[in-house]
């Protein structure tokens, strides 16, 4: 009752200055803006002795949302900026799994609720938010110039996350699913209180302190201040940035992640890690390719690798010691007018810990996302 009361208490609380690529110095149009995605496609999963197919699932790497802005200026260079979202996920692909194909659980609920912020901005001093919102690190592990972010990257458990690990040798899984045993340890939304400075020669540092009110059994304090980088040097795009992230009763963790792209040649890598003071730690890489086709709209394909040591992480089963791979190969066709992602992935995963081996598995994801 008192988290509700407290997130409800805050209903009238809304801003943004959650994008990475945000720039603070721009003005935006005034008044009411409305925005949103619908984000759906098919998974086809196989777990070695299984193979299941899961239709008009939601995709957790971005789900489906709603949302709206409000803009308008104040007095001495200051703005407000408002945002409210929810999330219209179901059938999650972080959700459904064999035992649960239909997501029979599923309940919009405040949970749903992404942002509910308001926020005020100045050229010169930054911006101050406070609400339901992005914590200062969050996007941090994703920051990535490949074009293939919809469907592919860092958190390489989106795709399936929700499906259960199956030991060597058995025809049924344990309870040990994908999204516990591959993580990025990125940061996610609060209600914070968060401040961004100013923009300088394209680095920003960025703090936000906060707690977890819309889950029903987190009453943790959550504290976390990062360093972005985003700027043109001749021929190559780049960014990157590192984030410090403390959480009451939890291990420290730092994450970074760094994109550089080749314009001229449509070339880019990308890179990130993510260290908790436990020792769990990942290295993920991805190389890609922008390709300019089809009068459509850009074509970009990427590659990549997940690699974790001891990154499986659940109270009720714990482990002394885990390896978590991952291989991906991901193709993503830009749509420019409507604004339409049409993507595929192709991902295996090979997990093992002190307890048991665990078959190889293999997810196949394929959809299309629609912006406006």
């Amino acid at each position: 009752m008192h988290k509700t009361t407290t997130a409800l208490g805050l209903a009238v609380l809304l801003s943004s200055g959650t994008s990475a690529a945000s720039q603070q110095s721009d003005t935006p149009p005034q008044g009411v803006s409305f925005y949103g995605q619908i984000n759906r496609g098919v998974l086809s999963y196989d777990d070695g002795p299984t193979k299941n197919t899961y239709w008009f699932v939601d995709n957790s790497k971005s789900v489906s949302r709603i949302g709206a802005t409000y803009d308008t200026p104040l007095s001495d260079g200051w703005r407000l900026h408002a945002r409210g979202e929810i999330a219209l996920k179901w059938k999650e692909t972080n959700v459904v799994n064999r035992d649960d194909p239909h997501d029979d659980n599923y309940e919009f609920d405040r949970t749903q609720l992404r942002k509910l912020e308001v926020g005020f901005v100045h050229d010169t001093y930054g911006r101050i938010t406070i609400g339901q919102g992005a914590m200062s690190a969050d996007g941090i592990t994703g920051l990535d110039l490949s074009l293939t972010t919809v469907v592919a990257g860092t958190p390489v458990q989106d795709a399936a996350g929700g499906q259960l690990l199956v030991p060597l040798g058995a025809h049924t899984p344990d309870n040990k699913r994908i999204k516990q045993a591959f993580r990025s340890m990125g940061s996610s939304r609060r209600l914070r209180l968060r401040y961004d400075a100013p923009i300088t020669n394209g680095w920003r540092f960025v703090a936000a302190a906060g707690q977890e009110v819309l889950s029903y059994n987190d009453d943790r304090l959550y504290a976390d201040t990062s360093l972005r980088y985003d700027g043109d040097h001749g021929d190559f795009r780049v960014r990157a940035g590192g984030a410090l992230r403390w959480i009451e009763e939890r291990p420290n963790v730092f994450i970074a992640s760094g994109s550089i792209l080749h314009r001229p040649s449509g070339w880019n890598i990308t890179m990130a890690t993510g260290h908790e003071s436990s020792g769990a730690h990942y290295y993920y890489g991805k190389l890609g390719y922008i390709g300019r086709w089809f009068d459509l709209g850009q074509t970009a394909i990427s590659v990549d690798i997940y690699d974790g040591d001891s990154i499986y992480q659940s109270r009720s089963s714990p482990v002394s010691f885990s390896s978590s791979r991952s291989y991906g190969i991901a193709v993503v066709q830009k749509v420019k007018s409507p604004k339409v992602d049409l993507y595929a992935l192709l991902r295996r995963y090979e997990y093992a810990d002190s307890a048991a081996q665990y078959e190889d598995s293999l997810a196949f994801l394929a959809g299309v996302r629609w912006t406006f």
